[in-house]
């Protein structure tokens, strides 16, 4: 199977033969079906199935199904996971970089790169990206920075204080932007209180909007 078809694509740590799921029906025992118990990178343990080991794990990376191929026993809550433990475990490319880049400012606590853990089922990029943005969304929707502590971060170093509020990847250029905008700490607060997944972009593109009313005698 190729990569890009498999919907598990991990480094396998342990593979170990259980009981029997039921006889071949040639009654040979090599064809006979095995229950497997696998653990890999994530620590967690899957249950699967196959005549083999070579079967089992192809049965295994083909991913989650509610019969025959599902987590038993979840990872463990590691305090000590770091970003870089993540891209190692989930065996993020260099190439990836705009998933290594959510990671570290989207996963940006050892609660949330728990979690991330704790929640992903089939390991491949697709997933990972689309998990990523599912918990960014809820991060920013109910656990969003407080009002005081970005102003705190704000007025040390701006740019890592909005990275942080919006849960997006912001370089000098994107900032300056922001500030010929005439964008500040209370602009920020604001919109994200009235709309809390607004991106930095349109946050932008917002108050030059409001510049550019205010210049034409159109504010109120």
């Amino acid at each position: 199977m190729e990569k890009k078809d498999k919907a598990n694509i991990q480094a396998i740590q342990e593979i170990i033969r259980k009981e029997q799921v039921w006889e071949s029906d040639t009654g040979k025992k090599d064809a006979a079906l095995y229950y497997y118990h696998i653990t890999y990178a994530l620590k967690r343990q899957w249950q699967t199935i196959g005549v083999n080991v070579s079967d089992a794990i192809q049965v295994f990376e083909t991913g989650y199904d509610d019969n025959w191929t599902y987590i038993i026993e979840p990872a463990p809550y590691n305090p000590d996971l770091t970003f870089t433990d993540l891209i190692n475990m989930f065996n993020i490319s260099p190439e990836a970089w705009e998933i290594r880049n959510d990671m570290q400012i989207i996963l940006n606590t050892v609660e949330r790169r728990n979690e991330f853990v704790s929640m992903i089922v089939n390991v491949n990029e697709e997933s990972t990206a689309r998990l990523l943005r599912e918990l960014k969304e809820k991060y920013l929707t109910y656990c969003q920075l407080l009002d005081g502590d970005f102003m705190k971060l704000y007025a040390v170093n701006p740019v890592n204080a909005l990275s942080v509020y919006f849960l997006e990847p912001l370089d000098i250029v994107t900032f300056w932007d922001w500030e010929a905008a005439g964008g500040s700490y209370k602009k920020a607060i604001q919109y994200k209180r009235e709309e809390p997944l607004i991106s930095l972009i349109h946050a932008i593109e917002r108050a030059e909007d409001e510049a550019m009313d205010i210049a034409f005698g159109l504010g109120c």
